[in-house]
């Protein structure tokens, strides 16, 4: 007789015993190695109106006097939606072994920028003990997480987090996430990096070697957009570093990177609570890596596609600006970019906070023929809170680009008014 056929009579699990005892398969201790699934659902829907340059040709870069739309759509997004599981485990006496396996999903279409169901996100391993963490795999660059959720790139409690929330107030929402005024938002591969222990009561240190392991391969934007190519082949192509200080009411930090997504970048941090009160500010210059470089990065965090598109393409605020033929894609040739962004959060009373920011930049075509493109921008919002990890949201967010007259004389503007519900578990 067959071991898969003995006589006894098979035993019968109710349906609900089963899940249950999957749901603590997947939360068990991390002491055995099993992972806990995490994620987070974020969707809103809201009316996209934007512009672009309305030129008298469809291939004319100069000479613009009126805008024409866009984009003019009502729109259900997916912003920052994922689905990962993590865990660690001791390897050794003092040593722990952590993991991070994550991907965005879409949740209104079913599809990401890569015509895929999933997309990478951070993905690494990693060790850690009392001197700190290693890891290795993709990750953002600790220039970007200076500005994000709890100021270390090894979130939940794998390595202690410098106390502070998260600066980029709109995170991941279209026209509103800093990415749409600055550059430096990136996620690299190929990541080996540092994080210190949490030094003098609120001090951390990130160092980032980023390798490009001769292949020449090109930089991608948060879209999923090439933008450059990184032809660096030693260790450490590209680094970045970090160095932040946090207590509670308030934090500072201070990140500069080289060679990332061919772009150098320096950008500083700040945070203060006051009462009911947040206050952030950032303030950040970069410049093209080598003289044969553009900036990279460039995003508006959009997803939705234009319903008119041209020879220029406007979902980019700055990408019809620069003076340079697009020919289909979402160009931005910049050589240089100063900005800032002011924001706060006010908690106004039980489950409810009103959010603002404010940003301003300034870029530099490489073409020299025309003047800087100036971006400013204004985000409004309101969260209502219905438990420490869900929240109905609605925002507004508005980015007006003016640049050299020989290309227009009349600036672009783009808006969004959404609502939304985020939820994480």
């Amino acid at each position: 007789m067959s071991l898969f056929t003995h006589a006894v009579a098979p035993t019968r699990f109710p349906r609900k015993t089963l899940f249950t005892a999957l749901g603590l398969a997947l939360s068990v201790n991390a002491f055995a190695g099993f992972p806990t699934l995490y994620g987070k659902v974020q969707i809103t829907a809201g009316q996209y109106d934007f512009e672009k340059l309305d030129f008298s040709t469809p291939t004319a870069l100069t000479g613009a006097t009126n805008t024409t739309p866009e984009l003019d759509n009502f729109n259900v997004e997916s912003i920052g939606s994922r689905l990962g599981v993590q865990g660690d485990f001791d390897a050794a006496a003092g040593v722990n072994v952590f993991y991070r396996i994550e991907y965005g999903v879409d949740f209104d279409n079913g599809t990401n920028t890569n015509t895929r169901e999933l997309v990478q996100r951070n993905i690494f391993g990693g060790i850690r003990g009392e001197w700190g963490a290693i890891l290795a795999g993709k990750n953002d660059t600790p220039l970007r997480s200076l500005a994000g959720r709890n100021g270390t790139i090894v979130k939940n409690s794998f390595v202690p987090a410098v106390q502070k929330t998260d600066i980029d107030r709109f995170n991941e929402a279209p026209l509103a996430d800093i990415g749409t005024y600055l550059v430096g938002e990136n996620r690299p591969d190929n990541v080996i990096q540092y994080t210190s222990p949490i030094l003098l009561g609120g001090l951390e240190i990130n160092i980032a070697a980023i390798q490009s392991e001769e292949t020449g391969v090109a930089v991608k934007n948060n879209q999923g957009q090439v933008t450059s190519a990184q032809d660096d082949n030693e260790f450490a192509s590209g680094q970045s570093i970090s160095v932040g200080y946090g207590k509670t009411g308030w934090f500072v930090g201070a990140a500069y990177e080289s060679n990332v997504a061919t772009s150098d970048v320096a950008r500083v941090v700040g945070e203060v609570t006051l009462g009911p009160v947040k206050l952030g500010a950032i303030y950040q210059t970069a410049e093209r890596h080598d003289d044969t470089d553009v900036l990279g990065g460039f995003t508006s965090f959009v997803n939705a596609t234009p319903t008119n598109t041209g020879t220029q393409y406007g979902i980019n605020p700055l990408g019809e600006w620069d003076g340079t033929a697009s020919s289909g894609t979402n160009h931005t040739s910049y050589k240089e970019q100063d900005g800032y962004v002011l924001n706060g959060v006010w908690k106004i009373s039980g489950p409810w906070s009103a959010k603002f920011q404010y940003a301003n930049s300034t870029s530099t075509p490489i073409n020299t023929a025309y003047k800087d493109v100036e971006l400013d921008a204004l985000a409004l919002g309101l969260d209502y809170a219905l438990n420490d990890v869900t929240r109905i949201f609605t925002y507004y967010a508005d980015v007006e680009a003016q640049g050299d007259a020989a290309i227009s004389t009349k600036a672009t503007t783009d808006n969004i008014a959404a609502v939304g519900i985020d939820f994480r578990f």
